[in-house]
């Protein structure tokens, strides 16, 4: 299978079970391509759970609260979800690294660049101090 058709076919959502178990291997067969040891593939899901991909999803995250700030209806929420998934597979990652922290810390640096207040209302980084 081409490597193109290996990622349409991966990133497919749909419910039958017997289409996940195939988009597993074919989640596999990509992480596996790309150089992910076996051991960091969750066989299930065929997910990379390597700590490469977690710093990857934390910086991810960091980076969308830098740019536009955190509220608690979406970023706060998401954020603590995206968090608990990591947990679930590698509590040692996620012990003591508070993502929402480094991007609210993140967030005051980028707004204090651009030499104006943060424009977004809702925003929770507005009650939070920087970090010194």
């Amino acid at each position: 299978m081409r490597r193109a058709t290996l990622i349409l076919y991966a990133a497919a959502n749909l419910r039958c079970p017997d289409r996940a178990t195939s988009m597993a291997d074919a989640r596999i067969a990509l992480c596996l391509e790309s150089g992910v040891p076996m051991e960091d593939i969750d066989p299930a899901s065929g997910y990379n759970h390597s700590r490469s991909a977690y710093d990857r999803a934390r910086a991810s995250w960091v980076d969308l609260i830098r740019q536009h700030g955190a509220s608690e209806f979406h970023e706060v929420r998401d954020i603590e979800w995206a968090r608990e998934l990591w947990a679930e597979k590698r509590p040692q990652f996620v012990e003591g690294d508070d993502w929402l922290k480094a991007g609210l810390d993140a967030h005051h640096e980028f707004i204090a660049s651009l030499g104006r207040p943060c424009r977004r209302s809702t925003c929770i980084a507005h009650d939070t101090p920087p970090e010194a």
